[in-house]
């Protein structure tokens, strides 16, 4: 049998490649740690898929709650850029389930997957990772929820911080691009005057429902009419009669529409700088205050609570020490003797 040259040359570029191949190396032994670490950061996401977390936000002002004792510490403490602080093991709870997306009101969404995307951790006490969670944009009670095109996709990514038991004690977590998020979600333009109206007209009629007795925030102004309102946002009733109907003022009672007139005063602001004395911040916090309207129902009021209210940039983004105990929480031990 006689051999090309080209054959040959090909015989002998495999003879020298196989045995290489071989010995390529293998994905690494992850250690105990590493796959805790993993499976706690995994777990807490797992349950802001709809509808799971219903049962834990219905817990929120129990002392424990059984499903989250082996995750999070009970001094829990955190940062989620740029919606807040959350100080405590209450409020953390509140932000991560709380605010998860669900079924409600004009939209009719919620995660139906959360998948982590990157992960590591190189020390039992710090993990970095990034989860990618899939929000349906349909009532889940209908056919084809979840179906291809009827969602979309929003990320957070950032660092953990686990005690000596392996729950989480320290978070400080990021969500980019949250403004087109809630754009997609919504189908809206909040760029658009009559959008940010309607839902400044929204957020009133939910807080007046939500923050009521002793948590209300917006006694009824007497004297004030929707002419007084109309007025003071600069619109004629002649001139600008079919914005006037759009906006449907007329369905407001008094308290609703006193709301309406303090908050279309402010900034509606944008959901990429939600620590502000904004509409959308109060938007926010009227989906926290929906779970514990004893915490929440002040910041949506006209003062902001102490949360919506404006921070300077240093306070926002830097403020390590007052939060986190130390500035360099979310560095494994060790680097600090590294010589530069």
């Amino acid at each position: 049998m006689r051999f090309s040259l080209a054959a040959l040359d090909l015989v002998v570029l495999l003879s020298t490649w196989l045995p290489l191949s071989s010995a390529l190396p293998t994905n690494p032994k992850l250690t105990t740690y590493q796959k805790r670490n993993f499976k706690t950061v995994h777990q807490i996401y797992q349950y802001t898929i709809y509808p799971r977390q219903e049962a834990i936000i219905t817990q929120v002002k129990n002392d424990t709650i059984p499903e989250l004792a082996p995750l999070f510490n009970p001094m829990a403490t955190g940062r989620i850029q740029e919606i807040g602080n959350f100080t405590n093991f209450r409020h953390s709870i509140e932000y991560f389930f709380g605010l998860a997306p669900k079924p409600q009101g004009s939209a009719y969404s919620a995660i139906i997957e959360a998948e982590l995307t990157q992960f590591s951790s190189d020390c039992p006490s710090v993990a970095a990772s990034t989860v990618v969670f899939k929000v349906a944009l349909m009532d889940p009670s209908k056919p084809g929820f979840g179906a291809p095109g009827t969602y979309t996709y929003l990320k957070q990514t950032g660092f953990w911080h686990f005690d000596s038991a392996g729950r989480v004690d320290y978070y400080d977590l990021n969500i980019p691009a949250l403004n087109e998020f809630v754009t997609i979600l919504h189908g809206a333009d909040f760029n658009s005057k009559l959008v940010q109206l309607l839902a400044t007209k929204q957020i009133c009629q939910g807080t007046q429902k939500v923050c009521t007795g002793a948590n209300t925030q917006y006694n009824p102004q007497i004297g004030l009419s929707i002419t007084n309102v109309l007025n003071s946002l600069g619109l004629s009733p002649l001139l600008d009669l079919p914005l006037i109907n759009q906006l449907g003022l007329g369905s407001l009672n008094l308290g609703e529409l006193t709301c309406f007139a303090r908050l279309s005063a402010k900034k509606f602001g944008t959901f990429d700088k939600l620590w502000a004395d904004t509409v959308t911040c109060r938007i926010v916090h009227l989906m926290l205050a929906e779970v514990d309207p004893d915490d929440h129902c002040a910041h949506v009021g006209p003062t902001g609570g102490g949360k919506c209210v404006e921070f300077p940039y240093y306070d926002r983004q830097f403020n390590d020490v007052p939060l986190f105990g130390d500035r360099l929480r979310f560095r494994c031990p060790g680097y600090s003797s590294i010589s530069m």
